[in-house]
């Protein structure tokens, strides 16, 4: 089974981009549900961690962590953001390969997908045999952003400059997919890519 590491911006579709090679027949795994798993479960490990590193202010007496304030407090501000990285990460990282290294063992899957916004922050995008960077305009991903998200103009151009430029990412890639336009362009350009995936690893 082939590791291939995905990643690109802020509503840039990539979860749509998932959803295709998942179609495809390729297993898929996403960052934010291994460290959602892992935040907010009941007996998050980290959970006392994070509570130091972000104030009492995003916990719910009832339900734990407040997902929406906590979500925020890490767009709002870098420090904060770097700080429960630093503490989750690691875990994540753990959880990633011990699950990876189950579903090889099932030799059910040519290729296996990881989904993250952080592929290159982190450094793991090392950790894969090839990158594919999804990308878009910025205009697009503002207003998919308020679409989305419900957010304002400035809180969306918040959110996407809280990360590394797609430039940047870009400069990693073994394979681009443009999802700037229609759905259907870019379930065509996915669909190139995964054709050329096959082809490089001789899967044809």
């Amino acid at each position: 089974m082939h590791a291939i590491g995905l990643t690109g911006g802020f509503c840039t579709g990539k979860t749509f981009v998932l959803k295709i090679l998942e179609e495809q027949g390729c297993c898929t795994m996403r960052a934010d549900e291994l460290a959602k798993s892992i935040i907010f479960s009941e007996s998050s490990p980290v959970l006392q961690e994070i509570l130091a590193a972000l104030g009492p202010g995003v916990l719910d007496a009832r339900q734990g962590l407040d997902k929406e304030k906590f979500s925020r407090v890490l767009f709002e501000d870098h420090e904060k953001r770097q700080a429960v990285n630093a503490i989750v990460h690691p875990l994540v990282s753990e959880e990633r390969q011990r699950r990876i290294r189950a579903i090889a063992e099932t030799r059910l899957y040519d290729f296996l997908i990881y989904e993250s916004a952080l592929l290159l922050e982190s450094g793991i995008y090392k950790d894969f045999e090839k990158i594919i960077v999804v990308y878009s305009p910025e205009a697009v991903q503002v207003r998919r952003a308020m679409e989305r998200d419900r957010l304002t103009r400035a809180e969306a151009l918040k959110r996407i400059r809280s990360q590394f430029p797609l430039r940047e990412k870009l400069k990693v890639a073994n394979y681009t997919i443009a999802s700037g336009g229609t759905p259907e362009s870019t379930r065509a350009n996915t669909m190139e890519v995964f054709h050329l995936l096959k082809k490089d690893f001789h899967l044809l």
